[in-house]
């Protein structure tokens, strides 16, 4: 698959770089916050080789698949997309509830990856302590439960972060209050 060519297309069919306010991806999509989403061809984008769908909801979505970080980064290449997204301080656009489900997924997005693995492993723990006979006393379960405690235990910490990453501000000092919650003294 040409990324290069697929990104090209999909800038061309959003309304171009000076639609876009801000680009970010997850697993499987490309997530467009537009300024004129009428401006964006859905029809075109869909026949795209390599486009599997597109969802134009509180955001437009363009998914792509397991290669998204490739025209992810085609596209930022290609549209210079970091630099727009600084100097662009246009916000997204759509009813309360639409900006709330926004912000609270740009929140929890970079999260799951954690939360999934500490879950995960969580999982792996129950298995081998009821069907392989893992004693809850030895140090192998000591340590794997350690681990998969840390993101859920640090959780504060860690929205606090996301959460300065989303606003663009100190995400020191938002670390340092999300600290206060597992602090151990009381």
């Amino acid at each position: 698959m040409n990324f290069q060519k697929l990104a090209a297309d999909i800038l061309k069919n959003v309304g171009g770089n000076e639609n876009i306010i801000s680009l970010v991806h997850c697993a499987t999509r490309l997530r467009f916050t537009l300024k004129n989403v009428s401006k964006a061809n859905e029809e075109k984008i869909k026949e795209l080789p390599g486009v599997i769908g597109v969802v134009n909801k509180a955001q437009f979505q363009v998914v792509i698949g397991n290669d998204v970080a490739f025209v992810y980064n085609e596209l930022i290449k290609l549209g210079d997309l970091k630099k727009q997204e600084s100097e662009n301080s246009g916000k997204f656009k759509g009813n309360i509830f639409e900006r709330l489900i926004y912000v609270i997924t740009g929140i929890f997005q970079p999260l799951i990856a954690a939360i999934a693995a500490a879950g995960m492993l969580k999982a792996v723990l129950l298995i081998l302590t009821n069907y392989f006979g893992l004693s809850k006393d030895g140090q192998n379960y000591q340590i794997i439960n350690f681990v998969a405690d840390a993101a859920f235990y640090f959780l504060p910490i860690l929205i606090a972060h996301s959460t300065a990453v989303k606003f663009k501000t100190n995400q020191y000092l938002a670390m340092a209050v999300g600290a206060l919650l597992v602090h151990p003294s009381r």
